[in-house]
């Protein structure tokens, strides 16, 4: 059937079914990867903008706030915190006393500057290892508050880097918020936890004025998947995707970086995904899906339409050029047929009258047919003639061919591409000549540049060399530090070689700096490292330890003597007085010694090895020097040994009390009696030895309360069992002063025990008053208010004036036994009598310790003392023993 339709028609249709299938597959073509463009760059765009709002929360805010809280935990003012700053574990509304110390205003001072500066913090706080507690804006408790035992702390005491929490809502304020935590660390010993907050409220309000589009929001959860922030779903703040049972949301960690889609409220979703590499929050943009396929459905309507008006434009187009083609087909096939050997010599004597008649296409194409031999060969021969001028072209010359062709030649187009082409020969010719002479200037650039290379190099050593100085020198007395330190000593017992490591710390820098301030104190150090730099030599390593304390290396030498009289030598500087910023000042060494290979061949051994020589010095007056020996290590061992079995004892009521009475001197009744603890199941430690170590890691306080807690306990016990109650002694240490929260303990012990304040004397000794006199008058005075008795215990042992017995708020003196052994001595009678008179005086009682004879019974008589303890009478003795002799009168 289709070969009936004429040579036109065929045409028509040929072509219009050659290109119907094509330009429909192009069409939906187009159309889907439009689609899918406009789709994946609009997931693409919101993607990026996730990934800028996540990295703006991160470096603007999260890694700010790391890097601030950082700081602030390295602060002098945070380290060096004191026992001074308020502690409101056993806080009381109605009993509790604000201590404005020294310590706790600067570190306040310095929490507000910090805030002042940085709008978006909330609150900045800082617990101590003692539950002390300062918090900025001023803390408001609503009741007893120990930081000690809060996430924040917790979660941060024990970790090296900052801690970010959780989002949380605090109990005071009950804001939102989440918390940046870091440890303090001073000398490798935990002092407490910095804490500083930021409101999500106010970090939020930034990301919640973020749209995508006209339906888009960002969701923000945390690596646990709690919702942070969700500006439209304001009840799923604090909750997990599993609580809110988000099906949607549920895969969400196999989607980082990458976008699906799901239904919310059975709407169409498209989810972008980004997790933050630093905080680990996850950012999940939403938006309708209809909305991202908004615009594509636009283009694809505009597309449409085009195609369908392209369609038709194409069908008249094709059926035209068919009919103009098709017609003069017919007439010139002969003519063609006979052209189709190209061979025009054969119609060289031939013309086309037949065809010339025409006037249409034919009779152009039958004229066109005569010339054409013509131009052929006119063509023929030039190009024969421009071949042979191309084989002879020159590089090194510039000349250029054209090749010509009349004017009416058909070949004129040809002739001129030749001749284009031809052109651009000659031109990159004369490009290449333009080239090496820039690459001959390019040559002598890079020479120059050579130079100037090696000149930043020489530079990039110097700075090189800087740094490496920086690394191994402290910075305040470029002396090298101690990683300098380890290096030296390391190379050194690698080539097992003899020597010594002599840690030197300044007895007195701690008052300098009190005194005179911290900045004249970097200058004592300075002034003290170029004494110390100028002794060194090729045997003696200088370096500074940290602090107050230096290392040095003496090595090589192996006779004691002779290091012995080097340390002589430092004791001999130490011992003149400097004259520094028009200040005289006088410094003083301790100095300890590990020698090597005897002590040790480990570095960090041989350090503590002298840092356990440097501490005996400073326990036994100071000012001197001292090798490390193994009763060092055995006394080290011994104090361990003993905080384990008072850490057990807290936690397991290891502790009893026993009791001396104090008997009147003139009846031999019991008029009271001291209290004192010892350890139920290790009587091989004495209590000088306990108590000695628990002051020194700050047991005391806990053991205090302990002691505290089991004799009131015990009165209430002996009243119970209607024994006349009678007043007892518990003795008080140091750092039980700064206690504050004890006074309220004490009173709420004997309120709900039901006993007076009348039967508790509270002992301290001279030496306790002394080292905190301000803070223990203050504090002895607020006890005494409430009716509890004051005794001063070891009364002459330590080195307080008679005259602070006319203003100290005590009720009772105890003669120590050294005193009533050495003025009971027939020659210093009179010194006891007028002692024990001074007292009376002052209205005040007096109890003389420690007496075991007779003799001294009578001389106490005689000059009136008031009361004796001591084993003349009785020893101490066990609450069992107490109730067998509560009534008993003794015998003078």
């Amino acid at each position: 059937m289709f070969e009936k339709f004429s040579i036109r028609n065929k045409l028509i249709i040929s072509i219009i079914i050659g290109c119907l299938i094509p330009y429909l597959i192009g069409c939906l073509y187009v159309k889907n990867k439009t689609e899918e463009w406009l789709y994946n760059n609009y997931i693409e765009n919101t993607n990026l903008s996730l990934r800028q709002t996540a990295t703006h929360v991160d470096e603007a805010i999260l890694k700010n706030m790391s890097n601030l809280v950082s700081m602030i935990a390295m602060d002098e003012r945070v380290i060096n915190v004191d026992f001074t700053v308020n502690s409101y574990i056993d806080y009381n509304a109605s009993t509790f006393k604000f201590n404005t110390s020294k310590s706790e205003k600067e570190i306040m001072d310095y929490f507000r500057t910090i805030k002042d500066s940085h709008s978006i913090i909330n609150m900045i706080s800082f617990g101590t290892e003692q539950g002390s507690y300062v918090e900025y804006p001023a803390f408001k408790p609503e009741g007893s508050y120990d930081p000690r035992t809060r996430e924040w702390y917790i979660n941060a005491i024990n970790k090296k880097d900052t801690v970010i929490s959780e989002p949380y809502i605090t109990k005071m304020s009950k804001d939102m918020v989440i918390s940046f935590s870091r440890s303090v660390i001073l000398k490798g010993k935990k002092i407490g936890v910095i804490s500083l907050t930021i409101k999500l409220d106010d970090l939020m309000k930034d990301i919640n004025g973020i749209k995508y589009g006209e339906s888009g929001y960002i969701n923000i959860l945390s690596s646990n998947n709690v919702f942070i922030n969700s500006p439209l779903n304001k009840a799923w703040i604090l909750h997990s995707v599993e609580d809110l049972k988000l099906n949607v949301l549920s895969s969400i960690d196999n989607y980082n970086g990458k976008s699906f889609e799901g239904k919310i409220n059975a709407s169409d979703k498209v989810f972008n995904v980004y997790f933050s590499p630093y905080s680990g929050w996850k950012y999940v943009s939403v938006i309708d899906k209809s909305e991202v396929l908004k615009q594509s459905k636009v283009l694809t309507s505009l597309l449409i339409v085009i195609y369908l008006i392209m369609f038709l434009v194409m069908l008249v187009v094709i059926s035209l050029i068919s009919n103009h083609i098709t017609r003069p087909i017919f007439k010139i096939t002969q003519a063609i047929n006979k052209m189709a050997t190209f061979n025009f010599d054969m119609y060289k004597n031939r013309n086309f009258e037949i065809y010339t008649n025409y006037n249409d296409e034919i009779g152009e194409i039958s004229r066109s047919l005569n010339t054409m031999q013509e131009n052929f060969v006119e063509l023929k021969s030039k190009i024969e003639v421009m071949d042979k001028e191309i084989q002879n072209i020159n590089i090194e010359e510039s000349s250029l061919y054209q090749l010509e062709l009349s004017e009416d030649s058909p070949f004129v187009g040809i002739a001129s591409s030749i001749n284009g082409l031809l052109q651009k020969v000659h031109n990159s010719i004369e490009q290449i000549r333009f080239y090496n002479s820039e690459i001959s200037h390019k040559n002598e650039l890079l020479e120059a540049s050579k130079e100037e290379l090696i000149v930043q190099l020489e530079e990039i050593d110097s700075q090189n060399e800087y740094i490496r100085f920086i690394a191994e020198h402290d910075s305040l007395t470029n002396l090298p530090n101690r990683r300098k330190f380890y290096e030296k000593l390391s190379d050194v017992l690698a080539n097992n070689r003899a020597g010594a490591v002599i840690l030197l710390d300044l007895d007195n820098f701690k008052s300098i700096n009190d005194t005179l301030g911290h900045l004249f104190g970097d200058k004592v150090l300075q002034y003290i490292s170029g004494k110390l730099e100028e002794i060194s030599n090729f045997k003696i390593f200088v370096s500074r330890f940290g602090g107050d304390e230096f290392l040095l290396l003496y090595e090589g030498e192996n006779d004691v003597n002779e290091i012995i009289k080097f340390i002589k030598q430092l004791l001999v500087l130490s011992n003149k007085r400097f004259l520094i910023d028009q200040n005289e000042v006088e410094i003083e060494f301790s100095i300890g010694i590990s020698l090597f290979p005897r002590d040790s061949m480990n570095i960090d051994q041989l350090i503590m090895n002298a840092d356990l020589a440097l501490y005996s010095i400073k326990n036994s007056g100071k000012n001197n020097f001292a090798f490390f020996n193994n009763e060092m290590l055995k006394h080290l061992k011994f104090k361990l040994d003993t905080k384990n079995i008072l850490r057990k004892a807290i936690e397991n009521n290891g502790f009893k009390m026993v009791y001396q009475p104090q008997v009147d001197i003139k009846s031999g009744e019991i008029i009271g009696y001291e209290a004192l603890v010892r350890l139920k199941d290790h009587k091989e430690i004495s209590p000088g030895e306990f108590i000695a170590v628990s002051e020194e890691d700050g047991t005391i306080v806990t053991i205090g309360r302990i002691v505290t807690k089991m004799v009131i306990e015990q009165m209430h016990k002996w009243q119970q069992m209607g024994f006349g109650l009678k007043p007892i002694a518990i003795n008080f240490s140091a750092m039980q002063i700064l206690d504050y929260s004890y006074k309220s303990y004490l009173l709420d012990l004997l309120k709900s025990n039901s006993i007076s304040t009348g039967l508790i004397v509270i002992e301290i000794t001279e030496t306790t008053f002394l080292e905190n006199k301000e803070v223990a008058i203050e504090f002895l005075k607020e006890l005494r208010s409430y009716g509890i008795k004051i005794a001063i215990d070891d009364f002459g042992t330590g080195y307080s004036s008679l005259s602070y017995l006319t203003f100290l708020p005590i009720d009772t003196i105890k003669l120590d036994r050294t005193l009533s052994i050495k003025f009971l001595e027939l020659e210093n009678i009179a010194v006891m009598d007028s002692l024990i008179a001074l007292a009376h005086s002052l209205n005040m009682k007096v109890i003389a310790e420690g007496i075991e004879e007779y003799e001294q019974v009578r001389r106490l008589i005689v000059g009136k003392c008031d009361a004796i303890q001591g084993y003349y009478f009785s020893r101490p003795l066990e609450v069992e023993e107490v109730e067998r002799n509560y009534g008993m009168i003794y015998k003078i």
